[in-house]
């Protein structure tokens, strides 16, 4: 903003108005030039001063040819992509990476598919070359955040399966991390996408990807479980039929390490409310207990592992410090 006095202090209009309008800056200087009281008071419209109109008409003006330029920028990028057969890989991924710059839009997203540019993107999980997979995979997960239009659209294109693929069989660390981060952009707070994902078996993808040398591919994958089973307290009972407390219980007793805290992160989600999964905790070949015990004794007066150490107590809380009932409650 440039220099001059606070709103309703006295100054002149022209010192309130911001440079450079766009909508961001149409909307802060609506929030700032807003009396404080007017949620409470009735304020009667008037006549706009010159100033204003025409800092206004300029922000409006400005940000429709801003959006114009992103839809053509989105056009030769993907005229890019769908010319020059497996040539041009510089040009395909300088490309990629511009659509995903873009696609921070929401509506920049909803226009990709609109032009048909989904689709495209989609194919190119499929490519020869490792670096536009993996871009693939970072638009993908780009255009599907947050935004149930593109990920019904990506639904559609059968992108689910092609991205479980990928995490599961790709040869390189960086297509198969970014496939697993589109992949949980997709099932986010999106309940058709995490059906899918059960249908195509993606808990078992998970639990391959957690026991896999990536550092990377692991804690996303705890991640993605864990969110998962905080979302829909339905998916437990899937998992605990095929084995997932008794795989997540086993490998803590691997070699300690950083991913071990995601990895509690994610079996505290798991057995919250769950008796089947409490019950799995307490099978006597896993020795949980003594493991969580030997644990915060291992990990006790260390502040870079709090967080673990919290997850360490809840589960001693949860799986071997409530009786029968209180456990049957929490099922009810």
């Amino acid at each position: 903003m440039a220099d001059g006095g606070d709103p309703g202090s006295g100054g002149s209009d022209d010192r309130n108005v911001p440079r450079n309008p766009n909508l961001e800056g149409v909307l802060r200087y609506a929030i700032e030039n807003t009396p404080d009281n007017a949620g409470d008071t009735p304020v009667s419209p008037g006549p706009m001063d010159v100033n204003r109109r025409q800092w206004l008409g300029a922000a409006l003006q400005q940000f429709a040819q801003t959006a114009q330029d992103d839809v053509e920028q989105m056009k030769m990028c993907l005229q890019t992509l769908a010319e020059g057969g497996e040539d041009h890989i510089e040009e395909k991924e300088t490309a990629m990476e511009e659509l995903m710059d873009l696609c921070c839009s929401i509506d920049n997203a909803q226009d990709l598919h609109k032009m048909g540019g989904l689709v495209l993107v989609i194919s190119y999980l499929k490519h020869r070359n490792s670096g536009l997979r993996w871009r693939a995979g970072d638009v993908i997960a780009t255009v599907t955040q947050n935004n149930p239009f593109c990920q019904a659209a990506a639904l559609e294109l059968a992108a689910l399966p092609t991205l479980l693929e990928l995490v599961d069989t790709d040869p390189d660390s960086n297509v198969r991390v970014k496939a697993l981060y589109a992949i949980s952009r997709l099932t986010g707070s999106c309940e058709e996408a995490q059906q899918r994902l059960v249908e195509h078996d993606g808990f078992s993808v998970l639990m391959r990807a957690m026991q896999s040398d990536t550092e990377k591919l692991k804690v996303k994958a705890a991640f993605l479980l864990r969110n998962l089973c905080l979302s829909n307290p339905q998916h437990k009972d899937t998992l605990c039929n095929m084995g997932m407390v008794t795989q997540l219980a086993s490998m803590l007793q691997t070699e300690h390490n950083t991913f071990h805290e995601h990895l509690m992160g994610a079996l505290v989600a798991l057995v919250t409310g769950n008796r089947q999964a409490v019950k799995d905790c307490r099978q006597p070949q896993l020795q949980l207990k003594q493991v969580l015990t030997d644990r915060i004794e291992h990990l006790k007066g260390r502040e870079e592992f709090q967080e673990e150490m919290e997850y360490c107590q809840q589960l001693l809380h949860i799986c071997f410090s409530q009786h029968d009932d209180t456990l049957a409650a929490a099922d009810r």
